[in-house]
C-alpha cells in the first residue's frame, strides 16, 4: 500500500476523488464533487487546489456510501453530529488516499436536503479527475457552494478570497442567478452571510448561527445560536445534550493518544463547569447592559 506522504498532494487529491467516485458507482449512489480540483478554474483562488476530497451525497444514499467506504479502508475520524455547528459532514481517512469529507447536506441548504441536492444534481456538469468522470455542480452552483463555505470561515478584518471570483467579480446577471439558486435550495440567509447582507435577517432563528460566524463569538454563543436555530423541542433538546458531549476524536488529538474512559469523564465535567462559568459571564454582561 502506498503511503499518502509519498504521493504529491495535487495528484493524491485527484486520485482520491476518483477512488470515491468508483465506490459511489459501486454503491449506486449519486455524489457531487465540490471544492479543490472539482471547481471550475476561473472560480478558484490561488490556494484553491484543495488538500482533501469533499463530496455531497444524495441524502437517501448516505448509508450505502458509508458502508462502501468502510468496506474499502476508509475509517471515520468524526461523525456527522460532531464535525461542525451544522451537523453536515463526516470526516474519513484512508492510508493511501488521505482525507475525505462526506456531506449529507451542505451548510445553509439544510431545510430540505433532498430537494436541495436534486436541484444541484439536475443542473450538474462533469469533470475528469484522474481520468474518472465525476459529477460536479454547474458553475453558478459552484459559486454558491464556495460562498456558503466562505460565510462560515471566520477571517477577522479580512474578506475571504473566494468572495471576489464568486460574487464581487461576477456580473449582475450572474449574481441574480446565484440569488435565485439560493432561494431554490433554501440558502438565502446563508448567502446573505457571505455577501454582507445578513442584517436583513436579524432576529430570524435561521440567521442565529451565521451571525456568530460573521460577527464573532465564543463557544457558548455558538451553542446558544444552535439551540435557537433548531426546529422544535426535540431538536433543541438534542443540541443541549450534544453541547456537553465529549468528542473522543478531538480529545485524542488534544491529548496525543486515545483517551481513556477516565479522561473522557474528566473532560465531560470540565465542559459542564466551563459552560456554567461562561453562562454566568454572559448573564453578567446582560445585567451590565
Amino acid at each position: 500500500m502506498t503511503d499518502v506522504a509519498d504521493v504529491p498532494l495535487p495528484v493524491r487529491v485527484e486520485l482520491a476523488h476518483a477512488a470515491v467516485q468508483a465506490l459511489a458507482e459501486l454503491a449506486g449512489v449519486d455524489v457531487l464533487h465540490i471544492k479543490g480540483p472539482a471547481v471550475h478554474p476561473g472560480l478558484r483562488t490561488a490556494t484553491g487546489t484543495g488538500t482533501d476530497v469533499d463530496v455531497i451525497v444524495r441524502p437517501s444514499g448516505v448509508d450505502a456510501l458509508l458502508a462502501a467506504l468502510a468496506g474499502h479502508g476508509w475509517r471515520v475520524e468524526t461523525g456527522f453530529e460532531t464535525g461542525s455547528a451544522f451537523d453536515h459532514a463526516a470526516n474519513f481517512f484512508h492510508d493511501s488516499w488521505g482525507l475525505l469529507d462526506v456531506h449529507r447536506h451542505y451548510p445553509g441548504m439544510d431545510r430540505d436536503p433532498e430537494g436541495a441536492f436534486e436541484r444541484l444534481w439536475a443542473s450538474r456538469g462533469s469533470i475528469e479527475l484522474a481520468h474518472v468522470r465525476c459529477a460536479v455542480p454547474e458553475p453558478i452552483a459552484q459559486s454558491l457552494v464556495l460562498l456558503l463555505h466562505a460565510a462560515r470561515t471566520p477571517r477577522p478584518g479580512r474578506t475571504h478570497p473566494d468572495i471576489a471570483p464568486n460574487w464581487t467579480d461576477r456580473t449582475p446577471e450572474d449574481r441574480d442567478r446565484i440569488r435565485s439558486l439560493a432561494a431554490d435550495t433554501g440558502s438565502t440567509v446563508a448567502l446573505a452571510a457571505a455577501t454582507g447582507e445578513l442584517d436583513r435577517f436579524r432576529g430570524a432563528p435561521e440567521a442565529a448561527v451565521w451571525e456568530v460566524f460573521v460577527h464573532g463569538g465564543d463557544r457558548l454563543d455558538e451553542w446558544g445560536a444552535r439551540i435557537r436555530a433548531a426546529r422544535g423541542p426535540r431538536a433543541k433538546a438534542s443540541v443541549v445534550l450534544r453541547s456537553v458531549r465529549v468528542n473522543r476524536y478531538y480529545l485524542g488529538q488534544k491529548l496525543g493518544h486515545e483517551p481513556s474512559r477516565g479522561e473522557v469523564v474528566t473532560e465531560f465535567f470540565r465542559r459542564v463547569l466551563a459552560a456554567g462559568r461562561a453562562a454566568g459571564t454572559h448573564a453578567a454582561r446582560v445585567v451590565r447592559r
